[in-house]
């Protein structure tokens, strides 16, 4: 097998995947720059205090998702067509569940989780409405991403493109309007997401019902046994997530303290790094999947090759990436608000963490093998020590001494002391026999 076929299948997988999530990011810019402008840096700064709360809660979705994306993955490539009903099933009862207790968490413990950021007063009015009015929309967004990493776990990206597109154009549309036109404020903003992702459902599971119907009829499904596996694979992932959002609280109950400028900045350089991440996360989900089918099929050699060619690809375009921001970050910033100590502190934050883009891309891609592989405790180590160990308590401590760009330089460490974990584990899992979670488990 020739090394080329290996990086065709990745980049084939990564780039609709890639459009999709770019639509989506892209309608995240745009609703900062709908709110920046039209109601101010409060509203950003009610953007960026939800910012954690909402990633607690999707992230960890996506973490158990990804299991099911995995478990589907090693079924196609082990040739077992016959147990996609039991993994929808699972997939599916999951996903009612997680959403119907987000509703909830929504409502009852917003308001503490603000106030343990240190977040009151109007701040904390404005924010509690705003995620109240967003946890409307909690199961068209997770009902959304299951629909995708269904389609994921089978192989087709470019169905999981569409479904996330369709979204990502409703919700621009709708963020125009509501906030716009009808002056809807940062609920405004709350709201179109809440109805974008609910039109992404309802296409997203008829599609998926006319291109990859499962099989009606036969045996019950064995959702148990699919949720322990999924359990297995996914709850690294999730803790993974739950570490990155309760040390992101961390972060933004540093920043707040600087007042809501700093905390507008912040949210504008989080949307920025959201953007042009997309395209290495997804090549980091498309080496999970790759490799997942490969070591099911026990073709290791295949699955090396397709992640050290992504390495490679993915450092040309991250250098790529970081010139391109830096060189226009003054204008990126100017797209958010007029105010200019907020453009100037954004400006500052990119310039700081830009030119390391490589630690962090490289470090994503290796996660994406090490998760195909079935390792998916060790990202969740390497989470630990690069965010829990290393960014936090770097910018607990120096912020004091030297102030906010003892924040921006902590993410520059963190990056260092991820990469330099996940290549460690790496070396352990390339030239060791896969662990068994990479095989698909015996019927």
């Amino acid at each position: 097998m020739t090394t080329g076929p290996a990086l065709r299948r990745i980049v084939g997988f990564a780039l609709p995947l890639t459009a999709a999530n770019l639509l989506q990011q892209g309608y995240l810019l745009v609703d900062s720059v709908v709110v920046g402008r039209y109601v101010g840096v409060e509203g950003l700064a009610v953007v960026g205090a939800c910012g954690p709360l909402f990633y607690l809660l999707n992230a960890m979705f996506i973490g158990l998702g990804t299991a099911f994306t995995i478990r589907l993955a090693h079924l196609t490539g082990g040739q077992q067509i016959d147990r996609r009903r039991d993994v929808v099933a699972a997939l599916t009862l999951l996903t009612v569940v997680w959403a119907a207790g987000c509703v909830v968490l929504a409502t009852l413990l917003v308001e503490p989780a603000l106030a343990v950021m240190g977040i009151d007063g109007r701040l904390a009015a404005d924010s509690a409405r705003f995620f109240g009015t967003l946890a409307l929309g909690f199961p068209g967004i997770f009902g959304s991403a299951a629909v995708s990493a269904y389609f994921r776990g089978l192989g087709d990206s470019r169905s999981a493109m569409w479904v996330q597109g369709v979204g990502s154009i409703a919700n621009v549309v709708l963020v125009l309007v509501f906030v716009a036109v009808l002056g809807g404020g940062v609920v405004g903003a709350a709201l179109a997401t809440a109805v974008a992702s609910t039109v992404a459902l309802v296409v997203g599971l008829v599609w998926a019902a006319r291109t990859h119907p499962v099989r009606r009829g036969g045996p019950r499904p064995a959702i148990r046994r699919e949720l322990v596996d999924a359990a297995r694979l996914g709850l690294p992932l999730a803790s993974q997530h739950i570490v990155l959002a309760l040390g992101i609280m961390v972060l933004v109950g540093i920043i707040q303290s600087y007042g809501e400028v700093v905390l507008a900045a912040f949210t504008i350089v989080s949307r920025i790094e959201l953007f042009t991440g997309i395209l290495f996360l997804d090549f980091s989900g498309a080496v999970t999947a790759f490799a997942a089918q490969n070591l099911g099929a026990g073709d290791l050699a295949r699955a090396r090759t397709g992640l050290l060619r992504t390495l490679r690809l993915t450092a040309v375009l991250s250098v790529l990436v970081a010139g391109v921001v830096l060189v226009a970050r003054a204008p990126l910033a100017a797209l958010f608000t007029d105010d200019p100590a907020t453009r100037e502190l954004t400006g500052r934050y990119l310039t700081i963490i830009y030119p390391f883009l490589l630690l962090y891309t490289a470090m994503v891609v290796i996660h994406g093998y090490l998760n195909g592989a079935g390792r998916t405790t060790a990202p969740l180590i390497c989470t630990l020590i690069a965010f829990v160990a290393v960014q936090i308590p770097f910018a607990w401590l120096l912020n004091g001494p030297f102030g906010i760009d003892a924040v921006m330089w902590a993410v520059v460490a963190s990056w260092t002391a991820g990469l330099t974990y996940s290549v460690f584990c790496l070396r352990r899992v390339l030239f060791v026999r896969p662990a068994p979670a990479a095989v698909p488990a015996a019927t």
